[in-house]
């Protein structure tokens, strides 16, 4: 799927190439994205604890901004929709997380480390599980939860 599901959330690809640092101006979801994958990178090479939890603090900030831009842009079906245990933030910095990571590690250990094989598993794994988020909250068969 390469378009915008419903028009409104980005795809998988398009976050990753947002985490990257490609295309990713145009739409406030993606600049959101982008910037949490570099608070992820500048968070794993900082040592002092204050500065640490500024970046937490930060990242935080980011997922409820994506959370307000989803609860404003996407309507929520109620009737029989299942609720999903986790804001769309909460999914979004749990992937930029996990590409960070994946490359750390593959820039490391490279391509052949076992380590490489299962940061990059767990990262298509997440994005497999963002991509059937995303088509069932559009199709109306799941719900994110309310701030």
């Amino acid at each position: 799927m390469t378009m915008s599901i419903a028009g409104v959330l980005p795809t998988a690809p398009q976050l990753l190439c947002a985490f990257q640092g490609r295309r990713f101006q145009d739409r406030v979801l993606l600049r959101s994205a982008h910037a949490l994958a570099e608070l992820h990178e500048r968070r794993n090479q900082v040592r002092d604890p204050m500065m640490v939890s500024e970046i937490d603090c930060r990242r935080g900030e980011l997922v409820d901004d994506i959370n307000d831009w989803v609860e404003q842009e996407l309507p929520q079906h109620r009737n029989g929709a299942t609720l999903h245990t986790e804001s769309l933030g909460a999914v979004v910095d749990r992937m930029a997380r996990s590409w960070v990571e994946a490359n750390q590690v593959i820039d490391h250990e490279g391509a052949a480390s076992d380590n490489t094989h299962k940061h990059w598993y767990h990262l298509a794994e997440l994005v497999d599980g963002y991509t059937d988020l995303v088509i069932d909250v559009a199709g109306g068969r799941r719900r994110l939860p309310e701030q």
